[in-house]
């Protein structure tokens, strides 16, 4: 993630919000499921626990999204995120991070090593619950859409273009 030299630097919960979500995208990264799991909040809000992959239906409690994540994991053989925009706001023990997901990932059913890689932009966004007693930032929801080319965005004004 690159600093931008026009932006005063985050304050310290926002800088522990941001560990938080850099976290997450590393678990996905590595596939490591260890990480994942303790990224997302505990027991406490298991329930309440939301993660939406790009073009599926959301996935509710936390063993269910866990699974998800390990089925995305095992079918993925290189995943790298380059995450840019990110936007921090911060409600009392809750924050909202969104950002973009600019994603480098081995294309799919491609066996040979020459077979080359595809790039892809989500915009997402990444709700987080400050823990009580420990104060650690925890991730209760993720949403991820794919950004399509400028010609297929809405105006300005929210208008399909």
């Amino acid at each position: 993630m690159t600093a931008d030299p026009y932006m005063p630097p985050p304050t310290n919960a926002a800088a522990h919000i941001i560990k938080a979500n850099e976290q997450f995208y590393e678990a996905i990264e590595n596939a490591d499921m260890d990480l994942m799991r303790a990224v997302w909040a505990g027991s406490e809000e298991e329930k309440s626990v939301t993660c939406i992959h790009p073009g599926q239906p959301a996935v509710h409690g936390l063993e269910r999204v866990l699974r998800s994540w390990a089925v995305v994991c095992s079918r993925i053989n290189y995943l790298q995120f380059f995450i840019t925009d990110v936007q921090v706001r911060q409600i009392g023990y809750i924050a909202i991070v969104t950002c973009v997901e600019n994603v480098l990932s081995e294309l799919p059913g491609q066996e040979s090593p020459s077979a080359g890689f595809g790039g892809s932009h989500y915009e997402a966004i990444n709700v987080f619950k400050r823990e009580n007693v420990t104060g650690v930032w925890r991730l209760l929801t993720h949403c991820s859409a794919p950004v399509f080319p400028a010609s297929d965005r809405a105006d300005t004004d929210g208008r399909p273009g």
